[in-house]
């Protein structure tokens, strides 16, 4: 209730951007089959039992990261949520913005929108703040108040949706945040990696594997844990279905250094 729907629509009225929201990835991630509709489905009712959340945390993430980056591929993509940057790396043409609003507007919009009093939606703003907070705490490892993990914050108090949609189409726009071959190619071989991933993630026997991924050229990096021989030539075998690679090359030891970012 900060405005951003309104930002959506100009941006995509105005600059040609697709606005995706996390319902969109959800959606897609229900086409790679009925352990990615499983993952989605019990994901947010697990939020409150921390050994479940735990098991489904690291191949829901790979799922939904695949999804984003085949939207992010295509360029001119506006992302709508409050953790979406939280999957991807950090490549220089992608652009985080964090929309803030005071909370008598917010209010405002929520009993609009829901049409409640404005206790009921003042409780509505405070229990959304605080389930948004706790679920990137526990899906990702940060806070989403934190102003760093942002590359600008626009209070809406002081912009109106025309205006906060024009300042990113200009930031996009800046060479600061123009796309580049390297950033193409960074933007890729993290795809590619995360494609490894998900290929483990679908295999029953692989499903558990803490492992991480790199991918440059034509080979990508495993690393996880020791594997018995039968084990790790599965892997391999696994990766090796994603067309990109040509090689695999795994490097054992007791926790990845690398995971998704």
């Amino acid at each position: 209730m900060s405005g951003g729907q309104k930002v959506a629509e100009c941006l995509s009225r105005d600059g040609g951007f697709l606005c995706i929201s996390r319902e969109d990835l959800v959606e897609t991630v229900n086409h790679y089959g009925s352990l990615a509709v499983q993952l989605t489905e019990q994901v947010s009712k697990a939020s409150r039992n921390y050994e479940q959340f735990s098991k489904l945390r690291r191949p829901y993430r790979i799922f939904m990261k695949k999804a984003l980056l085949q939207y992010a591929r295509n360029g001119n993509l506006a992302y709508f949520g409050y953790s979406g940057h939280l999957l991807l790396d950090k490549i220089s043409h992608l652009v985080r913005v964090r929309l803030t609003a005071p909370m008598a507007l917010r209010v405002r919009l929520t009993m609009d929108r829901l049409e409640c009093s404005e206790e009921e939606a003042r409780e509505y703003v405070h229990n959304a703040d605080d389930e948004r907070t706790r679920w990137a705490r526990f899906m990702y490892g940060a806070d989403i108040r934190d102003p760093a993990q942002y590359d600008v914050c626009l209070s809406m108090e002081r912009f109106t949706p025309a205006g906060a949609c024009k300042l990113v189409q200009e930031m996009v726009l800046h060479h600061e945040f123009a796309a580049t071959p390297e950033s193409v190619r960074q933007l890729e071989n993290s795809r590619v990696a995360n494609e490894v991933l998900a290929a483990l993630v679908r295999h029953p026997e692989t499903f558990s594997l803490d492992v991480g991924a790199r991918f440059e050229a034509t080979t990508v990096h495993l690393e996880g844990p020791w594997l018995e021989p039968d084990l790790l030539r599965r892997v391999e075998r696994i990766a090796r279905t994603v067309q990109e690679v040509q090689e695999v090359v795994y490097e054992p030891g007791y926790a990845p250094s690398f995971l998704l970012s």
